[in-house]
Formats: C-alpha cells, sequence, structure tokens
C-alpha cells in the first residue's frame, strides 16, 4: 500500500519513517516490523547530516521487497542535476511517493567538512516532479510514460491567526504539492488553531495534511529533540509530565497515544508519520493505546499488506 492508496482509502493513515541501513536484509526486515502497525515507511534523507546509505538506494531495496515507501529527497546536499537524476531514477524504478524538502543545515561539528549544496529549493524540486509527471509529452527524458507521482512538501506548524495569508502553503501547493508534512509538532492546541485556519482558508480541499509524531522514552530525549530538530514543537508541560512519571517509557506511550487520538478527530488532518522509531514495539504499543484502528473498526496494517 502506498501512502496516496492510504491516505485516499483510509479515514486515517499512519506512516514511519525508516533510516537507510547498511545491511539492506536488516534494512527490510525493520520496514516489515514497521508495517505491522503503519500503512507506509519513510526512508529519511540524512536529516542529521550522518553519511549514511542513499534515501533513493534504500527505497528501491525497500521496493523490490515488495513494499511501497515514501522516498524523502532534500536540496541541501545534490545541485539540480543530481536532484532531477534521482527523481527520474525513482520514477523509472518504480517509486510512487516522494516527500520533497529544503533540508536542514549540516550542524557544526558533525560533518564540518562537508558543504550544503542548496542549487535549488523545495518549490523548485516539486514543480520538476509535476512537470515529469504531467508531462503531455511521455517520452520527455527518455522515460517510456509519465509517472504517477505523489508529492509532498514540508511545513511548519506556526499560531496562525487573524488575516492568515500563507503563501509558503500556497507556493508549496501551486508548485505541485498533493499533500504536506509538518516538522514534529506535539502542541495540540497549536496545531488545532493552525488546522482551523488551514480548512477555513479552504486549503484542505487543495491536500492532505500529515502531522510528525516522534515516540518519547524520557525527558532527556523530548528536550534533544526540541533543542537538535529543526521547528520541533514539544510543550514544556510534555516534558515536565515525562520527568514526574515513575515510568517515563510508559508515560511516552501514553503522551504519543493521546496525541494521537487528538489528530484522528481534528479536522484537516489525514494521518500521521512517526519520526523514525528505533523500536517498532513501542509503535505498535501507542497505536494499540491509542484505540485508533479499533476504534475505526479496521484492521492492522500489517494484515493488509
Amino acid at each position: 500500500m502506498g501512502l496516496q492508496h492510504a491516505i485516499r482509502t483510509r479515514s486515517f493513515a499512519l506512516s514511519a519513517e525508516l533510516t537507510p541501513l547498511a545491511d539492506g536484509a536488516s534494512m527490510v526486515q525493520q520496514a516489515r516490523r514497521l508495517l505491522d502497525s503503519v500503512d507506509v515507511v519513510q526512508i529519511t534523507d540524512s536529516p542529521t547530516g550522518r553519511a549514511q546509505m542513499s534515501s533513493l538506494a534504500a527505497a528501491v531495496i525497500v521496493r523490490q521487497a515488495g513494499m511501497d515507501p515514501v522516498l524523502h529527497m532534500s536540496c541541501r546536499d545534490r545541485n539540480r542535476l543530481a536532484l532531477h537524476g534521482d527523481l527520474l531514477g525513482a520514477a523509472t524504478l518504480g517509486l510512487s511517493s516522494l516527500l520533497v524538502m529544503r533540508g536542514s543545515p549540516l550542524r557544526t561539528g558533525w560533518r564540518s567538512n562537508a558543504r550544503p549544496v542548496f542549487d535549488i529549493g523545495a518549490i523548485d524540486l516539486i514543480a520538476a516532479a509535476r512537470e515529469l509527471r504531467d508531462t503531455a509529452s511521455p517520452g520527455l527524458l527518455g522515460l517510456p510514460r509519465a509517472p504517477d507521482l505523489f508529492i509532498g512538501a514540508m511545513t511548519t506548524v506556526f499560531d496562525a491567526a487573524g488575516a492568515w495569508q500563507p503563501r509558503a502553503v500556497l507556493a508549496k501547493i501551486g508548485a505541485g504539492a498533493q499533500f504536506l508534512q509538518s516538522q514534529l509538532c506535539l502542541d495540540v492546541p497549536l496545531l488545532r488553531r493552525y488546522m482551523k485556519q488551514f480548512v477555513a482558508t479552504h486549503l484542505a480541499q487543495r491536500c492532505y495534511v500529515m502531522v510528525s509524531l516522534a515516540p518519547l522514552p524520557s525527558a532527556e530525549t523530548a528536550c534533544w529533540l526540541r533543542d537538535n530538530l529543526r521547528r520541533a514543537l514539544i510543550p514544556d508541560e510534555t516534558i515536565r509530565r515525562l520527568k514526574q512519571a515513575p515510568d517515563p517509557e510508559q508515560a511516552g506511550v501514553q503522551i504519543c497515544a493521546e496525541i494521537l487520538r487528538d489528530l484522528a478527530e481534528m479536522p484537516g488532518v489525514s494521518g500521521a508519520n512517526f519520526l523514525a522509531p528505533a523500536d517498532p514495539a513501542v509503535l505498535k504499543a501507542i497505536i494499540a493505546a491509542s484505540g485508533l484502528r479499533a476504534q475505526q473498526g479496521e484492521p492492522q496494517a500489517g494484515d493488509r499488506q
């Protein structure tokens, strides 16, 4: 099941990120474990600036194992020729879902000898993907036919109020984005205000929205995510709750499950994405604690593969 099919046919779609592993067999096994709980896996493109297998190679390995992953494509590390080449490669090799992003700046000291590229921005790459998908000339650039691509872009949740002018969102949708995926956001009241404006301005009729969550095994993890992930939104109250909990890991499961329930009932939200869960069992516990699948009378994701 690909993301496009999941969003359009499920009452609430679920995905989880997978960091590429050097061992392809282990990566496929991890993907299958994640798919016991979610509909789709998303293959990350070195978000922290550490060297890893390319997201394209990893996505192809997962695709060849019978799954339909979302390919992340960051503009940070490649120029337009390389990005367009990867786009063509993805289409040729049967990948159907893309999440395009500008990419976070490299952090000093992690790869001090690496230099960001940023030859083009996310909107340029989204437009290139749309052109590839919608071209009236199927033989363009050597492809036998135009690929059926489902194109996504990143968005940042903020306190949208008053006469909101969503210029960045409109630019991404205008370029060809069919779904938006938020940065990490565990601030439900803030997200509710943002989505209220999103729906009121009729943007929900033009694209789908996935909200990014993360399992929180401890207050220390929550603080690290807030300090190190660009534009991550984790309320102080969430960190206090983890610090005061007798069993922080169980409290983290409960917090994430509560947020998941809120998202499933929030107008305009089509699904949730879990950031690179280290333990698929924790992901399964979160979804079970949310009661989401049982409430919707739907089978577990793994039963539909």
